[in-house]
């Protein structure tokens, strides 16, 4: 009622219409600046949130690959830069970042549980979850355990996974995140042959861990693991645990960084040495490349290891030959 008022049809030859009035002018002017704004807000409202150029990911070694992929072509930020990714819930600014991001890389919901109500809201042409992809090496590891990235082979698929998804949101960039997923590959194979020489000599050590996780890096070299909990991470140091277990000889329990006395206090009772490791890579400095994440977590493990009195190295029943160089170990 207002507008149509003003736009009312003038009258010639009388000054004092209100629409030809200088001081209804000037009340016009701001509700058409006012109504423009509302009907833009309301066309925008309906639409998503534009993509920026960010690769999110939702813990530190995934963006360790990313990097490896992406190179300095895209920012790369990690979501759960602290705390449990199993319960990990996104705080305002996260979800935020959820809906902008160019692409979100993160496990599945066996890994950032709370997460994936999140992403629930997030187009699945910018999402990768990784655990749906399949193609993964699990030998060693329970079978549906999300933490993938402890193995360098699983690792470069998670890099080819990765380069293909960019491809198809940069199509001008495709050749290059090809090239460097194939680079990262050949890299890779040289690590796990690198870390499966480290360990086979280790095939016959008790190893003890305190998460399920730890097959993965473990598992890949035919190295055995007893684990006290699940993928979930919930430990169970229980006395009918500690009875299972056993008499266990000369070995290493491996918990998780930092370490803890309720860990050190377990070795002490079942005879075993003691190391936290860190799966996340977070004691690693900023611009580290994911080579060393398993570079650090040998060298952890080895502080233990090292410490068994030497065993012989006895065949594997699968008829699986021992990595080259394994005896030099």
């Amino acid at each position: 009622m207002i507008i149509s008022h003003f736009f009312r049809p003038p009258s010639h030859g009388n000054p004092m219409i209100p629409s030809q009035h200088p001081r209804y002018l000037r009340v016009l002017s701001p509700l058409l600046v006012l109504a423009s704004a509302l009907f833009a807000l309301a066309a925008c409202s309906n639409e998503e949130p534009a993509a920026d150029g960010t690769l999110l990911v939702s813990v530190r070694p995934l963006a360790l690959i990313g990097a490896e992929i992406a190179g300095e072509d895209m920012q790369i930020r990690e979501l759960i830069r602290n705390g449990d990714p199993h319960h990990y819930a996104p705080s305002v600014s996260d979800r935020a970042a959820l809906e902008q991001a160019a692409l979100v890389v993160w496990l599945g919901p066996k890994m950032e549980t709370v997460l994936a109500r999140q992403l629930a809201q997030v187009p699945a042409e910018r999402q990768l979850g990784l655990l749906q992809q399949g193609d993964f090496e699990m030998a060693g590891a329970t079978a549906d355990d999300p933490h993938l990235w402890l193995r360098p082979r699983n690792a470069a698929i998670i890099g080819a996974q990765m380069a293909e998804r960019l491809a198809e949101l940069r199509p001008q960039q495709a050749d290059t995140y090809r090239q460097r997923a194939r680079d990262f590959s050949r890299e890779m194979a040289n690590l796990q042959k690198v870390l499966d020489r480290a360990l086979w000599a280790y095939r016959d050590v008790p190893i003890v861990v305190t998460h399920d996780a730890y097959g993965h890096f473990f598992g890949g070299a035919g190295v055995a693991t007893t684990a006290l909990s699940g993928t979930g991470g919930h430990n169970h140091h229980g006395a009918r645990t500690l009875l299972d277990l056993g008499d266990l000889g000369d070995g290493c329990l491996f918990g998780e960084a930092p370490a803890n006395d309720r860990d050190r206090r377990l070795a002490e009772n079942l005879g075993l040495g003691y190391v936290a490791l860190d799966p996340l890579g977070r004691a690693l400095p900023e611009g580290a490349r994911y080579r060393e994440l398993i570079e650090a977590l040998l060298a952890d493990a080895r502080q233990c290891l090292a410490q068994v009195p030497d065993r012989p190295i006895t065949p594997p029943d699968n008829g699986k030959e021992a990595p080259a160089g394994a005896a030099e170990e």
